[in-house]
């Protein structure tokens, strides 16, 4: 299994993937806030922190000659997480990111797939460059840099950290807490008084949704490198998790087998923009944590 993850809408014809081997994938992305309590220096004393992520899951699987019904081979899944934090002055702070490796198989009597219990998970952790850099890079270059050198670029990803930069820094409201507040109308005021514009904080009419506490044990496993529910360097979150605009992008993606050519991975159709919380299709496929 390779070590760069596929994270933030960067280009997949650039950095090869552990997943392009496939004949087909399936790849749905969406993204997450949350306020954590959080030791980020050696005062030892807790900080505010903002956890922007972007989860990618990509369910990939190879056409068989047995199966007359390719929706029920195996799938080989990668769960990746990328994970910002910034302070409350709109400072990136550290990053991270970690790929789970599972295996869905099809299960005739639900006719769904399910998780593969005999498989092992896996997990890989990668941190990002220093905070000071990474914030240059994020903020300024629109790119993510880790240790090992691998650099990506971000698109829609990038939106959200700039916009929780902005609102840390020029606002006593945390970009979580702003997701989540009741008082649409003060806090809009607020910001006019400020002279920021709701688009650029990402402000829309409505509160927005906090996911459920069994997507929350989910995000964690996905956050964590332990095998079980486990943030160790956290205390709970003081708000969220925030579904951020409560929709998955949905992409598929097939390789072309002509004459014995077989092509890299190219798009099928348009992405979609679906309603259906990563999360929870994890829940419904048997993530179900304790």
């Amino acid at each position: 299994m390779g070590t760069s993850i596929s994270l933030g809408n960067y280009e997949p014809e650039i950095i090869p993937e552990p997943w392009e081997e496939y004949q087909y994938r399936d790849l749905s992305r969406a993204y997450y806030t949350q306020s954590l309590n959080m030791t980020i220096d050696s005062d030892g004393l807790l900080h505010c922190v903002t956890a922007l992520t972007s989860l990618e899951l990509n369910k990939c699987f190879t056409d068989s000659e047995k199966n007359d019904n390719i929706n029920k081979t195996p799938r080989n899944c990668y769960l990746s997480a990328l994970t910002i934090y910034l302070d409350n002055k709109g400072e990136i702070i550290k990053g991270e990111k970690i790929m789970t490796q599972f295996r869905l198989i099809y299960d005739q009597s639900k006719n769904r797939h399910i998780l593969d219990s005999s498989f092992k998970i896996r997990k890989q952790k990668e941190a990002c460059i220093d905070a000071k850099e990474l914030h240059d890079h994020v903020i300024k270059n629109k790119t993510v840099t880790f240790r090992n050198g691998k650099i990506y670029l971000l698109k829609k990803f990038h939106e959200y950290i700039a916009q929780a930069s902005l609102c840390n820094r020029r606002t006593d409201v945390n970009y979580t807490n702003l997701k989540v507040t009741a008082n649409r109308d003060e806090l809009n005021n607020k910001l006019s008084l400020l002279g920021i514009g709701e688009s650029s904080v990402g402000f829309v009419s409505g509160k927005a949704p906090v996911i459920a506490d069994a997507a929350m044990k989910i995000l964690g496993m996905a956050l964590s490198a332990e095998s079980q529910f486990s943030l160790a360097e956290y205390t709970y979150p003081i708000a969220g998790p925030v579904y951020l605009d409560n929709k998955t992008r949905i992409q598929k993606y097939k390789r072309e087998n002509t004459n014995g050519y077989v092509s890299p991975q190219r798009t099928k159709g348009k992405p979609e923009q679906e309603n259906r919380d990563t999360l929870k299709e994890l829940e419904e496929c048997g993530f179900v944590l304790k």
